[in-house]
Parts: structure tokens; C-alpha cells; sequence
């Protein structure tokens, strides 16, 4: 997969440590208009390099300012994108298994009220996801599959992710 991100110079303190880790990327660069500096970074190997981009994104003060684009689709929830980034990062240090274990704990401490929800994964609850982290409120989502919701969750590019 292909992801790139396009961080404004005035949304980071740590500019150095930015680059650094942009720099991991197959491609990188910096762009300069009125409105300032931008630095632009494209993964070819995404999701391989997700520690790169989770690194690169924690130096960035305000997500909702940076540009995200996952295989042509830009990604709309940047917040909810980035804990996705985590956690696949934490899973790559533990069995398969424990993602879906992970997962039922994470709903049971968040509250879910979809008791009968058995995702594979702590991001995506069909009665959380429609209700709380729907980022479009102008659409209904009417997601008859795992794999809709999994796409409405902006996760499915994770290769942990299981139904």
C-alpha cells in the first residue's frame, strides 16, 4: 500500500525529529508556498513501515491539519487513523489471538453497549462506530459487512485485521 503525508512546518515543535523519520520514506520532500513549509513524505511499503509513520505523526501538534492519503483515499479521521497506527504497532509484539482479546477488553472498559459485538478489533463495534466515531454526520453508513465497517473505520488496511 501506498500512504503519504503532508505535515505543515508550523503544526511541529520537533522539526529534526520530524524529518528524521520522514526521511525513512521511499520518497521525500519539502515544499514551500506563502502559507509556509510543508514536508511530504510517500510509504511504498505501508503498512511495513508503520512505525515511521506513527513516529512522524506524534511530532505533529494538531492531526487535523496534516494530510493523510492511504492508496489514493485521503484518510478523513486523523486522531482515529493515528490509534489505529498503535496498535498495529503494538500487535506486531504479540500472537494474533491477543488482538481479539485485546479487543473484547478494550469494548468491556469503553463501556460498548453493543454487548453482542465480537470485532475483531477494539477500532471497529458497529454500535460504537455508527453512533461515536462516525466522522460524517451528514451519512448514514449503512455497513451490511465486516469489511464496510472495517473500511468506515479507516482500517482495513491492517493485516491483523481478522473477521
Amino acid at each position: 500500500m501506498r500512504l503519504s503525508i503532508a505535515i505543515a512546518e508550523s503544526q511541529t515543535a520537533d522539526v529534526p525529529a520530524l524529518l528524521r523519520w520522514l526521511r525513512t520514506a521511499a520518497a521525500h520532500w519539502v515544499e514551500a508556498d506563502e502559507e509556509g513549509t510543508l514536508y511530504v513524505a510517500v510509504f511504498d511499503d505501508f503498512p511495513k513501515s508503520v512505525e515511521a509513520v506513527a513516529r512522524s505523526l506524534s511530532k505533529v501538534d494538531d492531526l487535523s491539519k496534516v494530510r493523510i492519503v492511504l492508496d489514493g483515499k485521503p484518510i478523513v479521521n486523523h486522531t482515529f487513523f493515528y490509534e489505529s497506527l498503535l496498535c498495529y504497532g503494538r500487535s506486531l509484539h504479540v500472537p494474533s489471538d491477543e488482538c481479539h482479546r485485546w479487543a473484547m477488553i478494550a469494548k468491556a472498559d469503553r463501556s460498548c453497549a453493543d454487548r453482542s459485538c465480537v470485532s475483531p478489533c477494539w477500532l471497529i463495534c458497529s454500535a460504537c462506530l455508527m453512533r461515536s466515531r462516525d466522522r460524517r454526520p451528514d451519512q448514514q453508513v449503512e455497513a451490511s459487512s465486516f469489511a464496510q465497517l472495517a473500511c468506515h473505520a479507516e482500517v482495513e488496511w491492517c493485516p491483523r485485521l481478522r473477521p
